[in-house]
């Protein structure tokens, strides 16, 4: 048998096999950084979540009184800032009635775009 002929086919062989690694590599690459990115996402939207219930709570503490806050910045996690809102609560079918809703929203950006959460509570005027 021709040795050149083998020694092609060698080549041959470890450019095939080298180019199967390079796909499986770039798959397992792709599904490693996805996976980061969601976990990223999934730790900020449960930071959100507990900035939420905390400033919630904290109003509930103040016997649901106090002004509607704009865009206040969260002294424990930078980059997060949250809004509270109150109003009279209308209810879809019934009208309005007396009662009051506050809603919590908690904003941050999140690969270069803005972000949000928020959360209602409803209860009586008093």
């Amino acid at each position: 048998m021709n040795t050149e002929f083998l020694k092609g086919y060698a080549i041959i062989e470890i450019l095939i096999a080298i180019t199967i690694i390079a796909i499986v590599l770039t798959t397992i690459i792709s599904g490693v950084s996805s996976g980061i990115v969601a976990i990223s996402g999934n730790r900020n939207l449960t930071i959100a979540m507990i900035i939420a219930r905390s400033k919630l709570n904290e109003f509930q503490l103040l016997r649901m009184r106090g002004p509607d806050i704009n865009d206040e910045a969260v002294q424990e996690y930078p980059g997060f800032q949250y809004s509270r809102t109150i109003s009279r609560f209308e209810h879809e079918l019934i009208g309005p009635i007396k009662a009051r809703k506050v809603v919590i929203t908690v904003e941050w950006k999140e690969r270069n775009r803005s972000r949000n959460y928020s959360i209602s509570y409803i209860y009586p005027e008093r």
